[in-house]
C-alpha cells in the first residue's frame, strides 16, 4: 500500500486544492452545495481566499492530493467558539483505505486546542459517511435534520485527549 501524508494546506497548495475541489464536484456533485461548470470558471483567487481562511487537511499519495477536508472556525459565538466541517471528499480509487479516518483524527485533533464543538452535515443517504462519523464520536442532532441533509456533531469531552480518539 503506498504511504498516504495527511497535511494542512498552506498558499503554495493553491493548485492542488482547486484540482481536488473541482474533482469532488464532477465526480460527487450530489455531495456538494456548489456546482462544478461555476466553479471551474472561478479565478485561483478564490482558492487561495478559501486556503486563507480556513484550515484545510488535504491527504496526498505520490504527491498527489487524493483527499480534503476543510475545518471552517466560527468565531462568532464567544470564547471558545465551534467548527464547521465541510467540502469532504477523497478520490473513489483511494476510498476504503482508511484516509477519510485519517482526515477526520486530524480535524479533530487540530480543534481540541480551538473549540468545544464540531458540527457537520451530510446527505441522509450517505450511510458509510454517517457510519464513519458515529464511530469517530459524532452524534446527530435531531434538530437539524431538514430536506436531504442530516446534522451531526462532536462534543470535546474535559479534558479531552487526543489519544482517546476510537
Amino acid at each position: 500500500m503506498t504511504e498516504i501524508i495527511i497535511r494542512q494546506l498552506s498558499i503554495d497548495d493553491v493548485h492542488d486544492f482547486r484540482t481536488i475541489r473541482l474533482s469532488a464536484l464532477k465526480n460527487s456533485p450530489e455531495m456538494f452545495g456548489a456546482i462544478y461548470a461555476i466553479e471551474i470558471e472561478r479565478p485561483l483567487s478564490v482558492f487561495s481566499e478559501a486556503i486563507s481562511n480556513n484550515i484545510i487537511f488535504a491527504a496526498y499519495s505520490q504527491k498527489q492530493i487524493i483527499g480534503v477536508l476543510i475545518f471552517h472556525i466560527d468565531d462568532d459565538l464567544g470564547a471558545k467558539p465551534q467548527a464547521h466541517l465541510y467540502g469532504f471528499y477523497v478520490e473513489s480509487i483511494f476510498r476504503h483505505q482508511g484516509i477519510a479516518t485519517q482526515l477526520l483524527h486530524a480535524a479533530i485533533q487540530y480543534g481540541q486546542q480551538y473549540v468545544d464543538k464540531i458540527v457537520l452535515s451530510v446527505i441522509a443517504v450517505n450511510a458509510p459517511a454517517i457510519q464513519l462519523y458515529k464511530k469517530l464520536g459524532f452524534q446527530i442532532d435531531i434538530d437539524t435534520i431538514e430536506n436531504n441533509e442530516i446534522g451531526m456533531f462532536f462534543i470535546y469531552s474535559h479534558p479531552h485527549m487526543a489519544s482517546d480518539l476510537p
